[in-house]
């Protein structure tokens, strides 16, 4: 926003119009045309200005006096540096000729007045012939104000605007003569609007607070309230808010008490910064994450000039996003303006009258190191997933229309199973329930279905109407405890949309043996879920982070998507070069990300597969002939974010690390210490039992000849993984398909001549026979000798 500095000149007032114009616009200012013209851009008057008094070299301290106004072409020439305006104006101001003050342009013209708050002034000079001041006159009775409003408002519509400070004297309605004094315009002590005959409202304020008498205070009380769920988080919102209506004066070094309120989708931000704004507390400013920078300077400017005010910034993440050609323009213009914003309040020794409120995803991530700085955002309340509790709240908030003896149950059965349910999840819940009960209405009634209840009026709540429904059409009530139950298979949590991976249905039965490895991670899982206070009679801090290791395809992976089948536990699975993102800092965005949305949505796990590609020994990525030595400073990045993150395993209530990996010992030690990975599992070539099941398990599903001999078949793949025995069905199977379609190139026959389909013990045996074994003695000794090493037990 464009400002000039000025030096006030007395303004002659010669003509009828001129006169007339005093009358009914007295906010005018005056300028030269060229000093029209570099402000507004145009010769046209009448745009929204703010005129400040510069104060005095002697008296810093003192805040400057702001009043609003409308910025006109002089009637007479005028030098560029010199303004006019009237002298009643001038006087309801308190500004003296000759004082120099800024004007500075608000953008677009003069708003309409919604409404106006006039106080009583009492009388300051003596009546001639009187000696003593006269007697304050007695309040106005409570039943009269309405009059006297109604003859007010009368006086008023004979203006055109009205502005702060404006006084009308000697009013006459019953009893003595009175004086009032506009103190609020539009809400704000420094306001100037049009009026509206019988569109303004007018309002008489008898016990008008300081907040209605000088720039510093708000009419509105900045508190937050009314939001079901969210108890903790909004304690501290209003905690921090308090200070802007602290009587107090602000300390030295104090932080600014900006805020960036910062949480996953749907957890409430952008309802919370809109009950912010509802507050009325001050003139409420929006920057989107759109904003040009000129834009944003220009909103601070306004928001600094109308004073009390909120600027609010939603999707803050997006407002500094990477991909933004002027990021860094963006983040030092906003430094700037909390600077200046800081700086003012410092010196006025007050409570702050301008809010900066944003909210992003992450305050670690999203918000800039810059911006973090005491006087800049220096506060943060984070906004968690609901808890069972709090789900609970948010869906006793909705008019479930269940029958009044189901709904305590419904209530606790839909908080129990709604894990990683945001607020808006809650509400399409809810929204499917509804309509999976029109839909059964409909269906017994030979009707259509509606998303409201048939007959259901203006004044009727849902479940009035559903009882109506049911009384006349003998349907079941609106909604049923099976209709949300139903919803609730439909309705996932959105928190698992984006980085979850949905595992392979494999259950523990799908792997054979490997029973000590079962055994770990099903305790692993039970290790989850307990209650803290029964864990903490057998640990201090029972163990969270286990590493699967061995050779390749002794279902390591397989494991894992079992245990998370098993369990239900809500499932992130990433592998690890997944991680190692061609942009700086992505990866280990990606990384914190991870465990946070973890921590959300717990009970949880997360999966590293293949983690020795990001947790590598960083004297060296390229351990042992390994390829990623290139890709070293990046590694060591991520594993640093990766070992910070689980250093916190004891605020990770409910989450469970897993991780696999085929080169243990490529991985650095600082992952392997107590309190990251506790627990290191073996997974090894499966023994004879395990491979007589793998056998088992494939002759159960497939079409084999009755020569096929399990037993056999274990003994002669010792020293087989997993993965090869499957492969190796999986070649005895092709052999049969090509005997079943004629192409094999030697057809075997049974006694009978007949072609045989089925999957015979030959076919096994040669495909025994072609398999390469991967796993060698050495490979074996590798991994005994790197167990004896970091093996915990």
């Amino acid at each position: 926003m464009k400002s000039l500095e000025f030096r006030i000149r007395k303004l002659h007032v010669n003509t009828d119009v001129e006169k007339r114009l005093q009358k009914r616009q007295p906010s005018r200012l005056y300028v030269s045309e060229e000093a029209l013209l570099e402000l507004t851009g145009s010769k046209d008057g009448g745009k929204a200005v703010c005129i400040e008094k510069r104060a005095p070299s002697t008296s810093r301290d003192e805040p400057p006096v702001r009043r609003e106004a409308t910025l006109w072409k002089a009637p007479e020439k005028l030098d560029k540096s010199v303004t006019q305006m009237y002298d009643g104006f001038r006087d309801a101001c308190g500004y003296q000729l000759g004082e120099h003050v800024k004007i500075t342009v608000l953008g677009g013209s003069i708003p309409d007045a919604d409404g106006i708050v006039l106080e009583e002034t009492p009388l300051k000079d003596i009546p001639k012939g009187q000696t003593a001041p006269p007697q304050p006159p007695e309040p106005i009775e409570e039943g009269d104000i309405p009059h006297w409003e109604f003859f007010l408002a009368g006086r008023l519509s004979m203006l055109e605007h009205v502005h702060t400070g404006m006084v009308f004297k000697n009013i006459f309605v019953r009893g003595p003569e009175r004086t009032f004094t506009v103190v609020s315009v539009n809400g704000k002590p420094t306001g100037n609007a049009r009026y509206l005959d019988r569109r303004t409202a007018v309002r008489i304020s008898q016990t008008a607070s300081e907040a209605e008498k000088t720039n510093t205070i708000a009419p509105g009380k900045l508190k937050v309230s009314g939001i079901r769920g969210l108890d903790v988080p909004i304690k501290k919102l209003n905690d921090i808010l308090s200070s802007f209506s602290a009587r107090e004066i602000v300390r030295k070094g104090q932080a600014s008490p900006n805020i960036v309120i910062h949480g996953g989708h749907g957890t409430g931000k952008t309802m919370l910064l809109n009950k912010i704004a509802a507050t009325g507390w001050g003139t409420v400013f929006r920057i989107q994450f759109k904003e040009k920078l000129s834009e944003i300077q220009e909103i601070f400017q306004r928001a600094r000039l109308q004073q009390p005010s909120i600027i609010l910034m939603d999707q803050f993440e997006k407002l500094v996003d990477k991909d933004r050609n002027n990021r860094n323009a963006v983040i030092t213009a906003i430094c700037e303006a909390l600077d200046i914003l800081a700086t003012e309040a410092r010196i006025k020794t007050a409570a702050p009258r301008v809010l900066v409120v944003a909210a992003c995803l992450d305050y670690t991530i999203d918000i800039p190191e810059e911006l973090k700085e005491p006087r800049r955002f220096p506060y943060e309340v984070y906004l968690p997933l609901p808890d069972a509790q709090g789900r609970k709240e948010i869906l006793a908030s909705f008019d479930l229309s269940l029958d009044p003896s189901d709904e305590p149950e419904v209530l606790r059965q839909l908080s129990e199973r709604t894990h990683a349910y945001n607020g808006k999840d809650l509400m399409r819940l809810f929204d499917q329930g509804r309509l999976l009960a029109s839909i059964r209405d409909a269906e017994l009634t030979g009707g259509t279905y509606s998303p409201s209840p048939p007959n259901q009026t203006c004044n009727e709540t849902p479940r009035e109407a559903a009882a109506e429904l049911h009384d006349s059409l003998s349907t079941p009530a609106y909604c049923t405890p099976a209709d949300y139950m139903a919803a609730l298979k439909l309705v996932r949590p959105s928190a698992m949309h984006d980085i979850n991976l949905k595992p392979p249905p494999i259950r523990w039965s799908d792997i054979g043996g490997q029973s000590s490895v079962k055994l770990s991670l099903r305790r692993a899982i039970r290790l989850s879920t307990e209650s803290p206070t029964l864990l903490s009679r057998f640990f201090d801090r029972p163990p969270k982070g286990f590493l699967l290791y061995g050779p390749p395809g002794c279902s390591k992976t397989m494991a894992a998507q079992a245990m998370a089948t098993e369990s239900g536990l809500n499932f992130f699975a990433v592998k690890g070069a997944e991680l190692l993102n061609m942009y700086v800092g992505e990866s280990e965005r990606a990384v914190r990300r991870l465990f946070q949305r973890a921590r959300e949505v717990a009970p949880s796990m997360i999966f590293f597969d293949e983690i020795d590609s990001i947790a590598g020994q960083r004297h060296g990525f390229g351990h042992k002939g390994s390829s990623s030595s290139g890709s070293t400073h990046g590694g060591v990045n991520v594993l640093t974010t990766l070992l910070n993150e689980m250093d916190g395993f004891e605020a990770l209530q409910g989450v469970v690390v897993l991780a696999a990996t085929n080169r243990p010992q490529a991985l650095d030690p600082a992952l392997l210490r107590p309190g990251r990975f506790d627990e290191l599992i073996y997974v090894s070539p499966p023994d004879l039992e395990a491979r007589r099941a793998i056998f088992a398990g494939v002759v159960a599903k497939r079409e084999m000849h009755a020569d096929v001999d399990i037993d056999t078949l274990a003994e002669k793949t010792e020293g087989y993984s997993g993965a090869e025995i499957k492969g190796i069905c999986a070649a005895a199977g092709m052999a049969a398909y090509d005997r079943h379609s004629g192409e094999e190139t030697f057809p075997d026959h049974d006694d009978q001549g007949v072609k045989e389909p089925r999957i015979r013990m030959r076919d096994l045996e040669n495909a025994i026979r072609n398999q390469k074994k991967q796993i060698t003695e050495d490979m074996i000794r590798g991994f005994e000798e790197w167990e004896q090493q970091f093996k915990k037990h």
